[in-house]
């Protein structure tokens, strides 16, 4: 009997351990403020949630939101601008294949808007993930 109850007073502990370790943890504020953002967007709205991971990519937090917000984006509407997001986000999980066909065909897009479109700094890091594919 004092095993049981030792062994459920053990339990009921780490269960509140845990409870308040999960209850304390702070959400950064490029997080916080990312999911406001995407909370308030309309259904259709891809620039909010392109934006919304562009930011967490950039900061290195909250990446698997953002996988899926710039998922959701580009599923909304294919455009130069959340292709590169995604590129970015490729590239910082270490997908370069995936990274370079995502860039390329932000440029192919940005080419078919306006035949006037460059972006010399993606064109960089396609070259830059080109070089480490070897």
């Amino acid at each position: 009997m004092k095993a049981i109850t030792k062994t459920l007073t053990l339990a009921l502990v780490a269960i509140f351990v845990s409870i308040s370790a999960f209850a304390n943890v702070k959400v950064d504020k490029t997080t916080e403020k990312a999911r406001q953002a995407v909370n308030s967007a309309s259904p259709d709205d891809w620039h909010t949630y392109a934006i919304s991971a562009e930011k967490c990519i950039k900061k290195n937090v909250n990446l698997k939101e953002a996988s899926e917000w710039i998922k959701k984006s580009v599923e909304i509407k294919e455009t130069s601008y959340n292709l590169k997001v995604l590129g970015d986000y490729y590239a910082k999980n270490k997908l370069p294949q995936k990274a370079v066909e995502a860039y390329s065909k932000s440029i192919r897009l940005g080419k078919m808007e306006d035949s006037n479109y460059t972006d010399k700094a993606t064109q960089d890091k396609i070259v830059k993930l080109v070089k480490q594919l070897g």
